[in-house]
């Protein structure tokens, strides 16, 4: 601690030395530059003065001769001005201000300087000698300059008028600048009222005004004792930025100041280099001392740090390995739960086609059917989480989705839904199942924020995403597909995490609703976002890629026996309640239907329907058969015997590349377990 100590207090002594240093050389910058620009201002000014000096002595000495020859004395200044470039005008006027002698002036051309101060000054004051004007706009000219100016006398000594010499503010600029004065240093030329005659840089606003006398008391100071050079410190009125002043008076009867000033900022860059380099090193060597009195003592925490780290991440291989496990088995178990429900719904559905309309047992059928509907959401569900399952991508309308999912999850319940979809909503290419349930669960999300009842208000609209929006998304057309409710709303802290899997903030909830919205939606390509605010509602938007054009629906015809007649079918499938229903169905349906239970009985069977001239219209595959032949296998075999075979994949592996892909591996169609009876007439009638 002492030696830490010791080095702080060396460093700080450094820095405030080097400090002094740099502020006591910029006094010597500043001096020297004001001396510097008093010899060019000075001698600028001197030139000017000889000249309007000799040029008062040739109007006088015409005067005394008893007439003014306005050519003979305008070619006088004429040579008189050449020899000054840096002027931007020398003229001299009559007694009453008409400037009719010089170059380039006639009396039809010619202004009036009677009103001017410095013309008013002159007339009033004979012995005024040489004065110069504040910055003006010449009336000539047009541009900004300052006038120097002496007064011409007739013989008696009355006033005959004046000469004068206007110098460009420019010019005055551009001989500044040849003064290197840094980034935010300046140079200025003041009058004896204090008010700014030129400046460099120029200031934004008109010249003329006022600066250092009203904000500087040291310069004030300085003068009233008499001094005609010094040199402070102070802040300018222009910014607030601290500077170095030297300030000299220039050697005319009319008195001028010039100043220059240095910015602290730039005269201190490389001291705060010193300074942040010293801070750096005393940091470093702190530190390093702190380490090396410690490390005897930290060594054994280190060791401690080290096994924990390591235990660490062996647990964290296990939980890895247990959620693979996990998923595997979620994934098996909805694999053997989607055949069950597939037997299930297929012989519900059915039962329901053998009996009346009105029959007694239809209500009772149809609530085992939505219930087996829900069984089989939450194995989708279960899919969707635990595996990220791969959509199976069809031309889908958006409106039949939103209208299916409203209908199934609002019907009996205290929520009113108003859906505003238009008619010419453009289609999507997305699994119809998986959108199904993303909107079911985000109106099952409203439903149990408005547990009093309420309005969900349901919009969809077409879009045309350009590039670099806020939703993040590829340029393109797009489709949303916005939910409102009046619930509860969502708090602010956990907008954040409502799309993570396992988190809810209700009692019951299990927190896979919402994630597998988020999971859904982003495997279609799309984007979900949530407005809330609680107390006043909560607003879900789902924005999905379209395919920029409207699709023609058709709704979907009750299977009646006879229709779709005369199709031969094989179906191959290992568990035996799914090869019944499909058989009864079918075969209630007009078809032939021929099954087996593996995928070798399935090649078999199509190579002998061959040979024997009556092949099959389609088989439907599933596909995967434990410890047989799968449906990629079949499929393979099959095409190699008949390339136009039509050939349907059947699984309760959702979520199976193979199902999101079914074209790649020579499918015309997909079927995802569980399906109904209407289901698979729907998708027979696809295929004739």
């Amino acid at each position: 601690m002492v030696l830490n100590i010791v080095v702080v207090a060396m460093v700080s002594l450094s820095l405030l030395q080097s400090r002094d240093v740099y502020n006591e050389r910029a006094k010597v910058n500043t001096q020297n530059l004001a001396r510097v620009l008093d010899e060019n201002i000075s001698g600028v000014f001197f030139k000017i003065d000889v000249a309007l000096q000799g040029v008062c002595d040739e109007y006088e000495r015409q005067l005394a001769g008893g007439h003014v020859d306005h050519a003979s004395l305008s070619r006088f200044i004429v040579r008189q001005h050449t020899r000054l470039p840096e002027l931007l005008a020398l003229r001299a006027t009559d007694p009453a201000g008409l400037a009719i002698y010089g170059p380039e002036v006639t009396p039809a051309t010619t202004k009036s300087l009677a009103h001017r101060d410095y013309f008013v000054h002159l007339r009033r004051t004979p012995g005024a000698g040489l004065v110069i004007s504040k910055p003006l706009v010449g009336g000539i000219s047009g541009k900004w300059m300052i006038i120097l100016a002496r007064r011409v006398n007739r013989p008696d000594g009355s006033f005959a008028g004046l000469v004068y010499a206007g110098v460009g503010l420019d010019y005055l600029s551009h001989s500044f600048s040849t003064l290197n004065v840094g980034k935010n240093g300046f140079l200025a030329l003041v009058a004896s009222d204090l008010s700014i005659v030129a400046r460099y840089p120029k200031l934004k606003a008109p010249p003329g005004g006022t600066e250092v006398g009203t904000v500087f008391p040291q310069f004030r100071e300085l003068l009233a004792a008499g001094q005609s050079t010094g040199t402070y410190h102070a802040r300018s009125s222009v910014d607030p930025m601290e500077r170095v002043f030297s300030y000299r008076k220039i050697a005319l009867t009319q008195p001028l100041y010039v100043f220059v000033a240095l910015s602290t900022a730039d005269y201190l860059a490389n001291w705060y280099t010193e300074l942040y380099s010293g801070i750096f090193f005393v940091l470093i060597f702190m530190i390093i001392t702190t380490a090396l009195t410690h490390v005897f003592n930290r060594e054994w925490d280190r060791s401690r740090e080290a096994e924990q780290a390591l235990k660490m991440m062996e647990d964290e291989r296990l939980k890895m390995e247990k959620l693979e496990s996990l998923g595997t088995l979620a994934g098996g178990i909805a694999h053997d739960f989607n055949n069950i429900l597939t037997g299930i719904m297929g012989n519900l559905s059915f039962a329901r086609m053998h009996l009346d309309p009105d029959h007694r047992s239809q209500p009772l059928l149809e609530a085992a059917e939505k219930a087996s509907l829900r069984a089989g959401d939450l194995a989708k569900q279960l899919l969707t989480f635990a595996r990220g399952g791969a959509p199976v991508m069809e031309e889908t309308s958006v409106s039949l989705l939103v209208e299916e999912a409203v209908s199934l999850t609002l019907s009996g319940s205290n929520v009113k839904g108003i859906v505003d979809v238009p008619a010419s909503l453009n289609a999507v290419e997305a699994d119809a199942g998986q959108l199904c349930q993303a909107f079911n669960n985000i109106i099952r999300n409203a439903m149990e924020a408005m547990p009093g009842g309420g309005m969900l208000v349901i919009t969809a609209r077409d879009h045309f995403l350009e590039a670099n929006n806020w939703q993040k998304l590829p340029p393109g057309p797009y489709v949303s597909v916005s939910f409102s409710d009046e619930g509860t709303g969502i708090p602010e802290q956990d907008l954040k995490k409502i799309f993570d899997p396992y988190f809810t903030t209700k009692p019951h909830g299990k927190g896979l609703g919402l994630a597998s919205v988020y999971s859904i939606v982003k495997r279609h390509g799309g984007n979900v976002s949530v407005d809330s605010r609680v107390g006043e509602g909560t607003t879900f938007t789902v924005y999905l890629p379209s395919l920029g054009k409207s699709c023609e629906t058709r709704t979907a015809r009750e299977v009646q026996q006879g229709s779709n007649a005369g199709l031969s079918l094989l179906v191959m499938d290992d568990e035996e309640a799914i090869r019944q229903m499909a058989e009864g169905v079918l075969r209630h349906m007009g078809h032939r239907v021929v099954t087996c239970a593996d995928g070798g009985d399935a090649v078999a069977l199509y190579r002998e329907a061959m040979q024997a001239g009556d092949g099959f219209s389609a088989v439907l595959a599933d596909l995967t058969i434990p410890g047989g032949m799968g449906g990629m296998e079949v499929a393979r075999q099959i095409l190699s015997l008949d390339p136009k075979a039509r050939l349907v994949v059947m699984s309760g592996y959702s979520d199976d590349p193979v199902m999101a892909n079914y074209r790649d591996y020579g499918f015309a169609k997909a079927l995802p377990k569980p399906f109904d009876a209407k289901a698979m007439a729907s998708l027979i009638e696809t295929l004739r």
